[in-house]
C-alpha cells in the first residue's frame, strides 16, 4: 500500500470551520480534526486519530504542537531554499502557537538579527516578544504601517480574511503565508503576489488558497528544490496536508 490522502473536508459551523483530514500508509491510519474560529482565543484546535495498523494500538494526540512544528519546519526549509538573503530581521504577523514555532525554526536555520511582532491580541504579542528575547533576540511590536526596512523574512499566521501587509515591501524578501487556507481569504495583498515568485507547499494550494486564484506560475516546493529559483521577492503559501501530519506521527511515535 502507497500513501493516501484525500483532499481535506471543510465544514461551515457557526463562527469558523470545521476540517478533517484523513491520510494512511502502510503503518499508519490517521485523522486530523480541527476548529477554525477567528473569534475565538485559541482561534484554533486540533486533535489527531491515529491506529497503528501493527499493533492495533490507537493513539489520541493533541494536535496544535504538531502541526505547528511540521508547518515551521516545512516553511524553514521554504526559506533555507528559495529566500534571496539567509540573514536579517524577522516579522511575524500573529502571535499565536505558529508563530511561535516559526520564531524557534527561523532562529536555529537562518542568522537572524532581530524580530518584529504582530498579534491580534497585547498579551499574547509581548509573550511572544519574551520568547524571542529568551533566544537571545532584540524584539519589538510592528506599530506602523511600513514594514521595517531591514526585515528580510516575513511569517504570516493569522485567521484574518484580508491581508495584512502592506503592498508596498522592501526586498530581498521572503513571506511564508502559513494561516489563510480558504478560497475567499488571502493574507498577502493581491499585488504583492503578482510581482513575487510564488511557491505553494501541495499541488492542493492552487484550488483552497485565496492567494493563489487565478494566479499563473505557482511552483510546487519539491520542484524548487531541484532548481532553486533567483527572485527578490519570494512567496511561500503554505495551507497544509495530511501527508504532513502523518509524516510528523511517524516521526513522534518513533520517539515516543
Amino acid at each position: 500500500m502507497g500513501l493516501e490522502a484525500p483532499r481535506r473536508l471543510v465544514l461551515p459551523i457557526p463562527g469558523g470551520s470545521f476540517l478533517a483530514m484523513p491520510a494512511a500508509d502502510d503503518r499508519f491510519a490517521l485523522c486530523k480534526l480541527v476548529t477554525v474560529e477567528p473569534g475565538k482565543t485559541p482561534s484554533v484546535f486540533a486533535e489527531l486519530w491515529v491506529k497503528d495498523l501493527a499493533t492495533g494500538e490507537v493513539h489520541h494526540l493533541e494536535a496544535e504542537d504538531l502541526t505547528a512544528k511540521r508547518t515551521a519546519a516545512l516553511s524553514l526549509l521554504a526559506a533555507q531554499t528559495l529566500a534571496p538573503v539567509k540573514e536579517g530581521a524577522l516579522l511575524l504577523v500573529g502571535a499565536g502557537r505558529q508563530a511561535e514555532a516559526h520564531l524557534e525554526a527561523f532562529r536555529e536555520g537562518l542568522a537572524l538579527t532581530r524580530v518584529w511582532v504582530r498579534g491580534r491580541g497585547q498579551k499574547r504579542a509581548l509573550r511572544l516578544l519574551e520568547k524571542a528575547r529568551a533566544l537571545g533576540l532584540e524584539a519589538a511590536l510592528w506599530e506602523e504601517e511600513e514594514v521595517p526596512p531591514e526585515v528580510r523574512f516575513v511569517v504570516t499566521a493569522t485567521t484574518s480574511p484580508t491581508p495584512v501587509l502592506p503592498e508596498a515591501l522592501p526586498t530581498p524578501l521572503f513571506i511564508s503565508a502559513v494561516g489563510s487556507f480558504r478560497p475567499g481569504e488571502r493574507e498577502v495583498p493581491e499585488g504583492v503576489m503578482r510581482r513575487a515568485a510564488v511557491f505553494c507547499d501541495t499541488p492542493d494550494a492552487l484550488q483552497e488558497a485565496g492567494e493563489l486564484q487565478g494566479l499563473e506560475g505557482v511552483t510546487p516546493l519539491r520542484e524548487a528544490l531541484l532548481r532553486p529559483p533567483q527572485a527578490e521577492l519570494v512567496v511561500f503559501k503554505s495551507v497544509g496536508h495530511a501527508l504532513f501530519d502523518l509524516a510528523a506521527v511517524r516521526a513522534y511515535l518513533s520517539q515516543a
